[in-house]
């Protein structure tokens, strides 16, 4: 009797236990549902935001399959490096856009210190403000104020370290440092010929073929012209992209 008693109350036992090891199996596939869930959401979100790209203006021109020269105006943007630097790369870029700020997190910190830094390279900005990105026009209306000052790359790059940011109060605020006339800045902000400004990049980068955020071009320095002839790269490409096309340009003979 004991014996049968005793061989109930394991099997018992192994039921609660097997009960509890599929208690255990469900909620670990609902942690995973979620998480994947959770994958294909970002996925979906990164897609949207490629495809959105961009959404005002005239349709620009198809970009090349292949990498191709385009002839490029540096216009009267804000220049990093110095510049008389053999190579140019003219960026199209949009402060709201994540993929501007993952180049700039990711990439432009190694290229200012292999290049621009040494004098090899010089960066010249260009205003791309995507229609679905609110923010992106205000934040480079801000910027190009803060350039009338001699703040602009200062303020550029407080806007991509702070992506909330991107106002002009924000800027005034936690950006105490930079010594800002307020009125002037405010003023300057408010003021329509900045929007043209910025639209007439846009239109530009439409016209070269630019078909989303950050786009460049890179090319060899035409000293004295505002024009040069550059190989178009898109999206935010790793360094070692970049330094293909800049060691190449520095290797050839003028």
């Amino acid at each position: 009797m004991n014996t049968f008693l005793s061989l109930i109350s394991f099997g018992v036992l192994i039921s609660i236990l097997l009960s509890a090891w599929a208690v255990f199996e469900l909620n670990s596939m609902k942690t995973d549902i979620v998480v994947i869930n959770k994958d294909v959401a970002n996925v979906l979100g990164q897609m949207k935001e490629i495809k959105s790209q961009p959404v005002r203006g005239a349709r620009p021109n198809a970009p090349p399959s292949q990498p191709q020269n385009v002839l490029v105006s540096i216009d009267d943007d804000p220049i990093k490096g110095d510049p008389n630097a053999p190579v140019t790369i003219i960026e199209f870029s949009d402060y709201q856009c994540p993929f501007c700020k993952r180049f700039y997190d990711n990439t432009l910190g190694q290229i200012d210190e292999e290049y621009i830094s040494k004098g090899k390279v010089r960066l010249v900005f260009r205003d791309y403000p995507l229609g679905f990105h609110k923010k992106a026009m205000p934040a480079a209306i801000a910027a190009n104020c803060a350039g009338e000052q001699g703040k602009y790359w200062e303020v550029h790059d407080f806007f991509f370290e702070n992506p909330t940011k991107l106002d002009v109060d924000s800027v005034l605020n936690s950006s105490k440092e930079l010594n800002l006339n307020e009125d002037q800045f405010r003023k300057c902000a408010e003021d329509k010929t900045k929007e043209a400004e910025v639209n007439k990049d846009f239109e530009a980068g439409q016209k070269y073929g630019v078909r989303g955020t950050p786009s460049f071009f890179i090319g060899k320095t035409d000293n004295g012209k505002k024009e040069m002839t550059g190989v178009y790269v898109r999206g935010a490409q790793p360094f070692s992209a970049f330094k293909t096309h800049i060691d190449k340009l520095l290797a050839e003979k003028n």
